[in-house]
């Protein structure tokens, strides 16, 4: 979504660590992205990205403590939909991460995910010392 003047457009917000708000980002991303041209397929790919990394934030980062929040930046430019989703865990070793052995495990799947489903995933420090993860999904190029 961008402004008349083809500038990104933003959206913040801030959720309890309540699996029962992982909607809010899908419905962000349903209404916003929809005036964008991407595939349905690719919004909803990054979506499920997008709840994963919630998720992870809510359970392993903020250990489910409602009080803790997780952040979340949506920003709509003509080129990419960028969201950052920040917790106030430590993070874990994501430089020495490797994927689960067994794909049919019902826990563990969620970083394997979130890679096919964006273009582009990091995981860092912000620098308030949040564990940080960025979901890239770009623009599919025309042809």
């Amino acid at each position: 979504m961008t402004n008349a003047n083809g500038s990104s457009q933003q959206v913040e917000v801030m959720l309890p660590s309540r699996l029962l708000f992982l909607g809010v980002p899908d419905a962000i991303l349903m209404e916003l992205a929809g005036d964008l041209p991407y595939e349905q397929k690719d919004i909803d790919e990054l979506s499920t990205a997008v709840i994963e990394a919630c998720t992870n934030a809510m359970e392993h980062g903020n250990g489910m403590e409602q009080e803790r929040r997780v952040e979340l930046h949506f920003r709509f430019a003509p080129d990419e939909i960028r969201v950052t989703v920040l917790d106030q865990g430590a993070g874990f070793d994501f430089r020495n991460w490797q994927p689960p052995d067994g794909l049919m495990r019902e826990r563990g799947r969620g970083i394997t995910i979130m890679r096919e489903f964006t273009d582009e995933l990091t995981f860092d420090h912000a620098p308030d010392g949040r564990f940080r993860v960025q979901l890239v999904k770009r623009q599919p190029r025309q042809e």
